[in-house]
């Protein structure tokens, strides 16, 4: 047996006990991480990563304990701390996001820390898989789907009319009459159709065969020569085309099939199998994506291994596993583990406040028009809020306008805002002129709010929000996502809303935008006995 195997063999107990020391500090980000990747359609690939990451690190295990260095305990020490940071503050605020890098970050410390830096490069591989499996935060993923079901409705659009079939677009709502027919049907383009399920998938596939297709161990970075990271990068741009053009020729054959076949050709049985062998379809062009890459990209003296016996001062110190190395991190992962389910699991503070319900009908000049608006079963789940209220108002010219109240009484379960950035463009709304905007309350108060255009196809309507709770008033989602954090730890209090108002820009939009500033300056108003201060 190799030294290097034998040194390995030395520490299963240290591994065990830091393993067990970091599966406590991370248990419930860990376990809403496991179940969001069994839930949403977007990150299910993140099921099999850990496997892969398994095999990779079993497959290299040699080359990986050979380029083993010195431990570098002040650099790991850094990396652990900034985690722990990076891990409070995450859930003080009830972003899952951060926590979620936050064990990125622990598990690149830890490495550095017994094996030192030179491991991370081989090692690049694995922590970029973890990474394309970490859901990215809802305004990004929206950012990169939104122009996706624009662009795949174009393309469409574009590929159903050569097959002469007529048809309409707005927005990302395709509107079909089929053959015959009497009555359009109409074929929205959502964020599962834009190409950005599958492109998330596709580029983690990409790189998991780039790697396992790349030429010789090279025991530079991420174990790879340099012909082979040009072709990993290109595979994993090409991903991105692949998933896009395969997604617009989904949707252009469901709208064909609509024209003929009516709208049997939008039920789910055809809409899984589409999904499918769209996916076999774009794995099987990336698979020769990659074969033609192989031949075009082929670097220098591919059969002859760059790796050399590094000599006896790189093999693993045998200092690497002491036990007072071991003991410091185990007690900080265990402390920090005990402090961030204390802070997740206290309760808050308790603060009394009326439903939504009873808002009042009249606000300034606007007077409610009809009853509340509720949406589905469905739709509340998502939003997940505590208690909200949706109503429509109009004032003595005959404007009408629509307001939103979403309250959350904790932030810290992970339920919490939905900024219309997020979901008005799943919608299909496109958002335009952003302004930051003062509203002065007729108490006198002022704050700051969020001003858009947004359209959808013949609506353009102005809307303005803010988020509003425990005495604030902020514009910025992210300076109240900080206020969120002070508030948790100073005040033991997470609670908070977002408040929305719109109404449509008609013919002149000018005296649009004065209305709806003058139903938020009502609104804010009315809050604080719903909205707690």
């Amino acid at each position: 047996m190799s030294e290097p195997t034998q040194k390995l063999n030395k520490f299963p107990i240290a591994a065990i006990v830091v393993a067990a020391a970091l599966a406590f500090l991370y248990s419930m980000v860990l376990a809403k991480l496991g179940r969001d990747w069994w839930t949403d359609e977007n990150y299910s690939h993140g099921l099999l990563v850990p496997f892969v990451i398994a095999i990779i690190i079993w497959k290299e295990r040699h080359l990986l304990a050979w380029t083993v260095t010195l431990p570098n305990v002040a650099l790991g020490w850094i990396g652990v701390t900034a985690a722990l940071l990076f891990l409070i503050a995450g859930t003080l605020g009830a972003e899952l996001f951060t926590q979620r890098i936050s064990l990125v970050v622990m598990v690149a410390a830890v490495v550095v820390y017994f094996f030192g830096r030179k491991l991370l490069s081989l090692l690049a591989v694995p922590f970029s898989l973890l990474l394309l499996a970490i859901p990215i935060p809802q305004i990004i993923f929206n950012r990169i789907a939104f122009p996706l079901q624009i662009w795949a409705s174009q393309m469409a659009v574009w590929g159903i009319r050569l097959f002469e079939v007529p048809t309409v677009r707005k927005g990302n709502v395709i509107d079909i009459l089929p053959k015959g027919g009497i009555q359009s049907i109409s074929l929205e383009v959502v964020e599962a159709c834009s190409g950005i399920r599958s492109l998330v998938t596709l580029v983690t596939l990409a790189l998991i065969l780039a790697y396992f297709t790349r030429r010789r161990d090279s025991g530079g970075f991420a174990n790879m020569t340099r012909a082979d990271l040009v072709r990993t990068a290109l595979l994993m741009l090409s991903a991105v085309l692949i998933a896009v053009i395969t997604n617009a020729a989904r949707v252009t054959a469901t709208g064909v099939l609509t024209y003929y076949y009516g709208k049997k050709a939008t039920e789910a049985t055809w809409h899984d199998l589409s999904g499918w062998l769209v996916y076999v379809v774009a794995l099987a062009m990336l698979i020769g994506v990659n074969a033609g890459l192989r031949r075009l990209i082929r670097g220098s003296n591919p059969e002859s291994s760059s790796i050399a016996d590094p000599g006896p001062a790189s093999r693993v110190p045998s200092s690497a596993f002491r036990i007072r190395r071991v003991i410091p991190l185990v007690v900080a992962l265990v402390l920090g583990g005990i402090v961030v389910n204390w802070l997740a699991n206290r309760s808050e503070a308790a603060v009394e406040r009326q439903p939504l319900s009873r808002l009042a009908t009249t606000l300034g000049d606007w007077r409610q028009r009809g009853n509340e608006i509720r949406f589905d079963k469905n739709v509340e789940g998502v939003l997940g809020a505590s208690d909200y209220t949706m109503r429509e108002y109009t004032d003595p010219t005959g404007r009408i306008a629509n307001i939103y109240v979403g309250y959350y009484a904790t932030q810290r379960t992970g339920s919490t805002y939905h900024s219309p950035q997020n979901c008005l463009p799943g919608a299909g709304w496109i958002l335009s002129d952003p302004q930051v905007v003062t509203v002065t309350a007729p108490s006198g108060r002022t704050f700051t709010a969020n001003r858009y255009t947004i359209e959808n196809g013949v609506y353009k309507e102005v809307m303005i929000y803010w988020y509003q709770g425990r005495g604030r008033t902020e514009a910025s989602e992210y300076r109240d996502k900080l206020n969120t954090v002070l508030d948790s730890v100073t005040r033991r209090r997470t609670d908070g809303s977002m408040v929305r108002v719109m109404t449509d820009v008609g013919t002149d939009g000018a005296a649009a935008v004065i209305a709806a500033s003058s139903l938020a300056a009502g609104l804010a108003d009315q809050l604080p006995p719903f909205i707690p201060e």
